[in-house]
């Protein structure tokens, strides 16, 4: 499919997009949330992640192999370090877009961000900016729309019937 890496490619720098403006915008409540969470050097690292998910996303864009593969880098170690909080039994919200949720981190944070990486690993495969064809963007969309639908029930199930 023409254009399948490239689409996922920017699937995912709107992703980080979003993500890097949540946080930049409400830059007090980043930090506590980083510190609830446990992230080392909170303030100074509440500023650098938004300008790193920013620089991602546009690498996404400009040369989709690179941005991929440093999106697989960057969700690796978020999704370590989300990991070793859920170990620890951390009970902070994620903050992963910019707002500190009221239920605490889980399995499904780590769910997400395989997810993401799956997108970043089909975005090695772009050389280049592409127009998608029409099919590759739609079941690039249709997989996103699942996938993000997926989560969201998951979640809801998750607060509405939690683990005794």
């Amino acid at each position: 499919m023409e254009g399948f890496g490239y689409a996922c490619a920017v699937v995912l720098a709107v992703v980080f997009v979003r993500a890097a403006v949540a946080k930049a915008v409400r830059p007090a409540e980043t930090t506590a949330g980083f510190v609830a969470l446990g992230v080392p050097s909170a303030p100074r690292t509440a500023r650098v992640v938004p300008a790193v998910e920013l620089i991602l996303a546009l690498a996404l864009l400009a040369v989709p192999m690179i941005g991929g593969a440093a999106a697989l880098v960057l969700l690796g170690a978020f999704t370590g370090f989300l990991a070793r909080a859920l170990r620890a039994g951390v009970t902070a919200g994620c903050n992963c877009f910019g707002q500190a949720r009221a239920d605490p981190i889980s399995g499904l944070d780590l769910v997400r961000n395989v997810l993401l990486g799956l997108l970043a690993a089909a975005a090695l495969s772009a050389e280049q900016p592409v127009v998608p064809a029409i099919g590759a963007a739609a079941v690039v969309a249709a997989a996103v729309a699942a996938g993000g639908l997926g989560l969201r029930l998951a979640r809801t199930r998750l607060v509405t019937h939690p683990r005794r």
